[in-house]
């Protein structure tokens, strides 16, 4: 509303609201406006009727305020781990994994328990024998079912039975004990696994945060060379009018200013890429933007002894764990395989009725037993189930040897990684600020003409590689002592990677 009756201005539009950030934004005066176009509205001049649409506009307002705080969100690290650990589909598919195996547990401890089952056949026939034994179970053989012709030639007979049966284990020399057994390791394999899997997320969303932070950082660096190269470039321009430079002084800016706007496209697309990989890793949408609020900066240096990190990394890493896990799993499958060999002991019962008819109840049994069970040859599979557990205690055992040499070779290379970033980043700071002042004496020297174009533009240049390569030191120094936690099983969400 432009022109209202009395004078009024009307209500800010979207347009006509300058602030488009919360910062900026000023909603007492906002609302004040929205007051007096209230009151210059003559069919609102009722108190009732001016409350209920000034309540009404505030709620719509406070909204709008609302929305625009969500609309980007701020993200810290531990936010961002945090979202990670609950939405990304690796963890999901890892605690899946787990409830896998508390149901392996659960089917391999039935074998404690009786087998319970019912049938019901209906059949018909005029088998002698199945003829006189039928009569007899459902309770009407008479003297007349004793005559040749009836026993030789008898008339077909239907018989219905239902019977209800159970088997029970009584001993089988551990084998049921030892299945349990196989599956709780494998259960406790899949918490390590899970774990794992948190560390290695951990190290991931580390990563692709300060990812971002260092994407975010190499468009400045890039705008300020743009900047820089601009402005060369007019003073080029202004000098060449002037008769003071040639044409070459300035197709040469133009040439290197260019190719500093090439590399800032190519920054602000990195970034671009960074936040869709950090969304990734988080499980949200790829196209969700936050601010990150942890700054790029040195870490403060720490003393560590090598050999200490590789035994704490031994004693912890979830990998070798399941390592462990897997080469227990393996003996006890060849004890599993050895009670092959021995008798089982099970009892067994049913209980049955016959009639021929189903509404009927003519005759029941019951049946009790006892039986013992020997495997005596079965084409020598059990002897190759044993070779085949031996032979894989074996190759865990291997396999673990050699995981524990990886680990303590991981940590190393870590390690090192950590103190070469440290140093870098104390070469490179100075770097950095000679670069700085190079370039201040060589632009002085320039507008003296006492240095040539060629030596002004590789100063900036050489400012733009030594910003660049500070802050890949400072993202290396994250991403290595994030690294030096995860090689040692340490990463987590209370990590000093996650908090410094």
């Amino acid at each position: 509303v432009k022109n209202s009756p009395g004078g009024g201005t009307g209500p800010p539009t979207a347009l006509e609201t300058p602030c488009e950030s919360l910062e900026a934004a000023c909603p007492h005066a906002v609302l004040s406006r929205y007051s007096k176009f209230l009151h210059s509205l003559p069919l609102v001049r009722g108190n009732f009727m001016k409350l209920l649409l000034s309540a009404a506009i505030t709620l719509c307002f406070c909204a709008q305020i609302s929305f625009a705080q969500d609309s980007k969100d701020t993200l810290t690290l531990e936010k961002a781990i945090q979202l990670a650990l609950e939405n990304n589909n690796l963890i999901k598919a890892a605690r899946e994994n787990i409830n896998v195996s508390d149901a392996r547990i659960q089917f391999s401890q039935s074998g404690y328990f009786p087998k319970l089952a019912f049938d019901q056949n209906s059949t018909r026939s005029n088998n002698p024998v199945y003829v006189f034994g039928n009569l007899l179970n459902q309770g009407r053989f008479t003297e007349e079912n004793f005559a040749l012709n009836q026993l030789n030639y008898p008339s077909p007979l239907t018989n219905i039975q239902n019977r209800f049966s159970f088997t029970q284990l009584v001993f089988d020399f551990g084998r049921v004990r030892k299945g349990v057994k196989l599956s709780r390791k494998g259960k406790e394999i899949s918490e390590k696994d899970l774990e794992k899997t948190q560390s290695d997320l951990t190290f991931r969303v580390i990563k692709a945060y300060h990812q971002v932070l260092l994407s975010e950082e190499m468009v400045r660096v890039d705008e300020d060379a743009v900047k820089s190269a601009n402005a060369d470039l007019e003073k080029a321009q202004i000098s060449f009018k002037a008769g003071l430079a040639v044409e070459s002084d300035m197709l040469s800016v133009k040439v290197h200013l260019a190719s500093q706007n090439e590399e800032l496209v190519r920054a602000r697309n990195q970034v671009n890429l960074a936040r869709s990989n950090l969304n990734f890793e988080m499980g949200v949408d790829l196209d969700r933007v936050y601010t990150l609020v942890k700054p790029l900066k040195p870490m403060s240096a720490e003393s560590l002894d090598l050999a200490q990190l590789q035994k704490q990394a031994l004693e912890i890493r979830p990998d070798f764990k399941q390592a462990q896990l897997a080469n227990q799993s393996s003996k006890l499958a060849e004890e599993s395989a050895k009670s092959e060999f021995w008798p089982t002991v099970s009892g067994f019962g049913s209980w049955e009725t016959d009639s021929n008819k189903y509404w009927t109840t003519q005759g029941n049994n019951w049946l009790l037993g006892v039986n013992v069970h020997f495997n005596l040859f079965n084409g020598r599979a059990d002897q190759a189930r044993l070779a085949e557990s031996r032979f894989q205690e074996r190759r865990q055992r291997a396999l673990e040897d050699h995981l524990a040499q990886s680990i303590r070779l991981q940590v190393q290379q870590a390690f090192l990684e950590l103190q070469t970033a440290g140093e870098r980043i104390v070469v490179n700071e100075q770097a950095a600020a000679q670069s700085d002042e190079s370039l201040r004496i060589i632009r002085n020297r320039y507008q003296a003409g006492l240095a040539t174009i060629t030596d002004l533009l590789r100063a900036e240049t050489a400012t733009t590689g030594a910003k660049t390569t500070y802050l890949r030191a400072l993202f290396d120094q994250r991403l290595s002592r994030a690294s030096l936690e995860l090689q040692m099983g340490r990463l987590g969400t209370i990590s000093a990677s996650i908090f410094e």
